[in-house]
């Protein structure tokens, strides 16, 4: 299981980059439907999905969905909680 970490809420197409990948620029393919994630003010539970990005170089994988504020809440993988650091 995945554990994931709020990184950043944004607007609809505001550039955000993943491993130097921006997010718009590339399709997101879904991996899946319902991830449960801890909203960044007071800890509100959300379900976004996760999803996957690729260019030639690299895939990277981050769970992304719209809070109520229009705001796309993203989250990516907290590689602390997963022993990789």
């Amino acid at each position: 299981m995945s554990h994931w970490k709020f990184a950043k809420a944004i607007r609809e197409n505001e550039e955000f980059r993943i491993e130097g990948l921006n997010i718009w620029n590339h399709y997101w393919h879904c991996v899946d439907k319902k991830v449960e994630v801890a909203g960044p003010d007071g800890g509100n539970i959300y379900y976004f999905k996760e999803y996957q990005i690729a260019d030639s170089d690299k895939t990277v994988n981050f769970v992304a969905g719209e809070f109520s504020d229009a705001k796309v809440g993203v989250y990516i993988k907290d590689e602390l909680r997963e022993g990789k650091l």
